[in-house]
């Protein structure tokens, strides 16, 4: 009679054990539903300009393809000091790229705003090493102003993604233009 005692507990936690692990598991995933995601994050950004809700929100076409569409908003405190770098310019930008939740995968500054002290301005061309989007933004920006952009992934790193950001990835990115050149004559 002992034996069946002990025997009937251990034969219950191991029912217990196994019934358990059979479920699935139901946890959400901060990327379920990515793509869907991404896109309700932009048309939620469209109602915003369309219900003129943030005036300083507004609407950039892209030139390489005039159905999308990049949202910016230039950031306050931050005034233009010079003109509009062309396509063929190099440019230095501090920036923070972020997805929609709030994940910063890159960046060039780690506080609020950038300390030209410590800091150091990413340099690249205009028209060349650097996402379509951040081409578009570029070329409407002016030296020294800053804005938050939120690129769509067809502007981006389309439907396969780059490294840690996913597929269908919407991109905000805060830009600051510090400066640009042109490139030397030859």
């Amino acid at each position: 009679m002992n034996k069946k005692i002990v025997l009937l507990p251990v034969l219950l936690l191991m029912m217990l054990l196994s019934f358990t692990s059979c479920n699935e598991s139901t946890a959400v995933s901060q990327y379920d539903n990515w793509q869907q995601r991404n896109q309700t994050y932009l048309d939620s950004l469209q109602n915003v300009v369309d219900s003129k809700s943030n005036p300083n929100l507004f609407v950039v076409t892209a030139m390489s393809n005039s159905k999308l569409k990049i949202y910016a908003e230039k950031v306050a405190g931050y005034v233009e000091t010079g003109g509009r770098p062309l396509d063929t310019d190099t440019v230095q930008v501090y920036y923070r790229g972020k997805l929609i939740n709030g994940e910063v995968f890159d960046q060039n500054f780690s506080e609020t705003n950038p300390n030209p002290n410590f800091d150091i301005p990413f340099k690249t061309a205009v028209n060349g090493g650097v996402i379509a989007g951040w081409t578009e933004v570029l070329r409407l920006m002016k030296k020294g102003e800053r804005w938050m952009v939120y690129i769509p992934y067809q502007l981006a790193y389309g439907t396969a993604g780059s490294g840690a950001i996913l597929g269908y990835s919407t991109l905000i990115f805060d830009m600051n233009l510090v400066n640009y050149s042109s490139p030397e004559p030859k």
